[in-house]
C-alpha cells in the first residue's frame, strides 16, 4: 500500500472546483476515520511549501503529500494534480486499522471517494 498524507492549516474558500463552482475545503486536520466515507466532499491540501510535514510521494520531484498526527491516527493526505485538493487520503488509526482513499467525480460531478484498501495492522 503506498503512503498517503497531508495535513492542511487552513481551508482556501476562494478556491473552483472542475465545475467553476466555488467549494469550501475540509480542513485536512479535520479528517475522522470514523466518519471519512464517500461523501466527505473536498479536503484542503494546505500549504506544502512551509511544512516539515510535506513530501514528494509520487516521485515527480514536486512536493504532494502531508502527514497529520492526532491521539487517535496518523492521516497522509496527498494533492497529486496540484490543484490544492486532496486526491488521496490513508489513515492508519491507534488500533492497526488502517483505510485509503481516492477521489473522483461521478456521472453528476459530485465529488465521490473510493475506498481503495483497508485492512488491520
Amino acid at each position: 500500500m503506498d503512503s498517503f498524507l497531508i495535513t492542511a492549516d487552513n481551508v482556501d474558500t476562494g478556491r473552483f472546483d472542475v465545475c467553476h463552482l466555488p467549494v469550501v475545503h475540509l480542513p485536512a486536520e479535520g479528517i475522522d476515520p470514523a466518519t471519512f466515507g464517500p461523501g466527505s466532499g473536498a479536503v484542503d491540501v494546505g500549504d506544502l511549501t512551509v511544512n516539515l510535514d510535506a513530501f514528494d510521494l509520487d516521485g515527480d520531484g514536486i512536493v504532494d503529500s502531508r502527514v497529520i498526527h492526532s491521539d487517535d491516527a496518523l492521516v497522509v493526505v496527498s494533492d497529486f494534480d496540484h490543484d490544492g485538493a486532496v486526491d488521496r487520503v490513508a489513515m492508519v488509526e491507534a488500533d492497526g486499522d488502517y483505510s485509503a482513499w481516492e477521489c473522483h467525480r461521478d456521472d453528476e460531478g459530485l465529488l465521490v471517494w473510493d475506498r481503495i484498501d483497508a485492512g488491520t495492522l
